[in-house]
């Protein structure tokens, strides 16, 4: 009779530490709701307000921004129906030659937009 006690005790005691030691297992794994967070901010967008300014003030564009995001450095330039493919191609390949001059160990794309359609793209690796 003792011996079952003492069985079943052991039992116990044995269960209660497997649990206590997967609840601590746990605690030290990080949230997936954290990890969904942080990875939203390193997602951030970051204008280069300098050469956005620069695009924009270009003759035939009628909006434009450089930014980078995840590890990448684009140029988005729209442009009037007037541009012509040449000189939107020559924007593009300005532009993606000033962010590769400035952010050189990362990929860089530009890409010309006229009437919603591509019409030009660079892209540096």
């Amino acid at each position: 009779m003792k011996l079952k006690i003492w069985f079943s005790l052991f039992l116990v005691l044995l269960m209660a530490v497997g649990c206590s030691a997967n609840e601590e297992k746990k605690a030290n794994e990080p949230k997936k709701e954290e990890t969904t967070v942080k990875n939203e901010q390193t997602n951030e967008l970051q204008q280069n307000k300098e050469l956005t300014k620069e695009i924009n003030e270009e003759k035939g564009v009628i909006a434009g921004q450089a930014y980078i995001k995840n590890g990448t450095a684009y140029g988005a330039i729209v442009l009037d129906k007037k541009v012509s493919d040449a000189d939107a191609k020559k924007l593009a390949e300005k532009y993606a030659k000033e962010l590769k001059k400035e952010y050189k160990d990362i990929k860089v794309n530009v890409q010309a937009v006229r009437d919603g359609k591509n019409v030009a793209g660079v892209t540096f690796e």
